[in-house]
């Protein structure tokens, strides 16, 4: 603690930071990732040598201090690369989520005043070109590989920067350490962007001191929790680098440390990726979670003695369990699991452990000390799935605005369904409709010039308004009810949270998505997504004809899944009835003004591709709400 102590003290900025561990281990592995279909390791060093050619090359492009340069481009090691020599060159990096449209990237652009563009692929740089003539302030854009070439000279590939990086660092040896040591904690670092509430996207703005500020924060948090983060960590790199989430509590953790960053090729191959890579350290959305314990549990139970081996491994993990709960709900993770447990138990333990719980850990790697998840809400369902199978999964809770993370589980007091205390620096407290305010390390002072925006995510006496309702329980443990303008307000004056209906499919073997409805309406209904792989299945076992011509398919997660049925699927009587059980179980659970009243089944999932999910795969409700309007009157009507 003493070292997170005089790292926050001495160390103001990103480039202070990188430099710190480039000259502590310059030799320690910084990155892995694939070329040409093979893992590498690139060292901090060679890391170091890159960032510097991209920086003298920003330099000689006429980047000044404060500069804001886009970053527009998928999780990968040059987002690494290009990120740290803005950085250094003393620019400002504006992050730009790969999928936005090009209207979305260049209100973006033009509303930051980004100067140069890093484009991950020349499709990327194509969507930007054909909008130039609206970014009056746009002087360059970069594509980020070595092969793009085109005719337009102010569209040039990574090579070609690097190399005017190089003949500038021979004419200008001491231009570039000069700019980076110039520059203080209060200097701007980041602008990223996300929805405001009038729609529009709204920038927060990081400065480095922030930044700094919220990884010292993190670390601290981790060891109370437990786990002291260390150079031996690798994470695994699959989230968005453009959100903060990803790039503050995983990407920046591990450089602070000198720990290594693994990147997936892509989202389809995570599966072959983290068994590649090994990490320590993993982030992932609740969604994936989900998808990884379904895909998991459905691979064992494929045979009847799979599916009997694993249900007596999930009872023997219950049992265990509940002996590691503590009074106040707490499981301690970082202890031994048989600690509690008599002799029997034990020995049960330890055979399930062996023939399932270790295959889960070996699916994921096999070393996975701290899994997160986070970007959205974990249901205490699918968190007690991961810690029954003595996986040791942990939830996080954080905004861009707070640079990430400010209440994440400890290790060694982990409650379902709860976060944590909040982390080192930070205070909250809740305001009279149970909205968390919160202060301290690392949250923004201001919106981007957006005085409006600013004005309404303050309270008076400069407490930042979450938009989460959430409530602390004894221990200052925090747990997240709901987002505020996503909480239902009935036409009776009930209020419903939408997480906590949605959050009881978790589980469903035939509901996949649900979107819960209601607002200024009578009832509660849904809109519901049935999982077609096993609908499909479930008709192929009983003979049922469907038509496979209207059938779609896509990569999930390394899986060939469907992704959309024909009307004659989702209409069929089997079907309707499955969902219609499926419904009425879950209703059970559910007070009476919550419980799912009527519904309408969709015949395709939600996806980011059709607009319907953020990049962190969560629902655009207000999206929803437009573009299915018809089919929600007719619920109504």
């Amino acid at each position: 603690m003493e070292m997170l102590e005089r790292f926050e003290k001495e160390v103001k900025t990103l480039p202070r930071m990188f430099y710190n561990t480039v000259e502590n281990f310059p030799e320690h592995p910084a990155m892995k990732f694939k070329m040409e279909g093979t893992y590498v390791t690139l060292s901090y060093k060679g890391f170091a040598d890159i960032v510097q050619e991209i920086a003298n090359g920003l330099l000689s492009l006429g980047v000044t201090k404060g500069t804001p340069i886009g970053l527009m481009a998928h999780t990968s090691e040059r987002w690494g690369w290009a990120d740290f020599a803005i950085q250094c060159a003393g620019g400002i990096t504006v992050t730009i989520y790969p999928t936005l449209s090009a209207g979305e990237a260049s209100f973006i652009l033009k509303h930051s005043e980004a100067r140069l563009l890093f484009a991950g692929n020349s499709d990327i740089a194509l969507r930007i070109e054909t909008a130039w003539h609206n970014l009056p302030d746009l002087e360059y854009i970069i594509v980020m590989n070595s092969t793009y070439q085109g005719d337009n000279p102010k569209i040039m590939n990574l090579s070609e920067l690097r190399d005017r990086g190089k003949a500038y660092a021979l004419q200008n040896p001491l231009a570039l350490q000069n700019r980076w040591e110039s520059l203080k904690g209060s200097d701007p670092s980041s602008i990223i962007y996300t929805s405001g509430t009038t729609g529009n996207l709204k920038g927060s703005l990081l400065n480095h001191e922030d930044l700094i500020g919220a990884l010292a924060r993190s670390l601290k948090h981790m060891e109370i929790g437990g786990y002291p983060v260390t150079y031996n960590d690798v994470a695994f790199s699959l989230l968005p680098l453009a959100h903060i989430w990803e790039r503050n509590n995983s990407y920046l953790a591990m450089i602070s440390v000198g720990g290594c960053i693994g990147y997936a090729e892509k989202p389809t191959t995570l599966v072959q990726d983290i068994q590649q890579i090994k990490p320590t350290w993993v982030l992932l959305v609740p969604r994936l979670w989900d998808r990884i314990y379904a895909g998991f549990k459905g691979a064992f139970c494929s045979s009847p003695e799979g599916k009997e081996l694993f249900e007596w491994a999930y009872k023997v993990g219950e049992k265990v369990l509940a002996k590691r709960t503590k009074p106040n709900g707490a499981i301690d993770l970082t202890e031994d699991p048989t600690k509690y447990l008599d002799e029997e138990l034990a020995r049960e333990f330890k055979k399930a452990d062996a023939m399932v719980y270790s295959q889960l850990r070996q699916f994921l790697g096999g070393n996975l000390k701290i899994p997160y998840s986070g970007g959205g809400h974990l249901p205490p369902d699918l968190h007690r799935n991961y810690l029954v199978l003595n996986f040791p999964l942990l939830n996080g809770w954080g905004l861009t605005e707070t640079a990430a993370g400010i209440s994440h589980g400890y290790p060694n007091a982990t409650k379902i369904g709860w976060l944590s205390p909040m982390v080192p620096g930070v205070e909250a407290k809740l305001d009279e409709d149970g909205e968390i305010l919160v202060r301290g390390v690392g949250i923004i002072r201001e919106y981007y010039k957006n005085p409006e925006e600013t004005k309404l995510a303050f309270t008076e006496d400069g407490w930042f308004r979450t938009g989460d309702i959430g409530e602390f329980d004894e221990d200052g443990f925090l747990r997240i009810i709901e987002r505020k303008k996503h909480i239902i307000v009935m036409d009776t004056g009930k209020n419903v949270a939408p997480a906590k209906i949605e959050s009881k499919f978790i589980n469903s073997p035939v509901i996949e998505q649900v979107v819960v409805l209601g607002d200024n309406r009578k009832f509660i209904a849904a809109l519901l997504v049935p999982a077609f792989d096993i609908i499909l299945y479930m008709m192929k076992e009983k003979g049922i004809p469907f038509d496979e011509t209207k059938l779609k398919y896509a990569e999930i997660n390394g899986i060939n899944t469907c992704i959309e049925v024909g009307e004659d699927v989702i209409s069929h009587p089997m079907v309707k009835e499955l969902i219609a059980e499926e419904v009425k179980r879950i209703n059970q659970y559910l007070e009476d003004y919550e419980t799912i009243k009527d519904y309408r089944i969709l015949p395709h999932k939600l996806t980011e591709e059709r607009g319907e999910l953020t990049p962190t795969l969560k629902v655009k409700r207000k999206v929803i709400m437009e573009k299915y309007r018809d089919l929600i009157e007719d619920i109504y009507k």
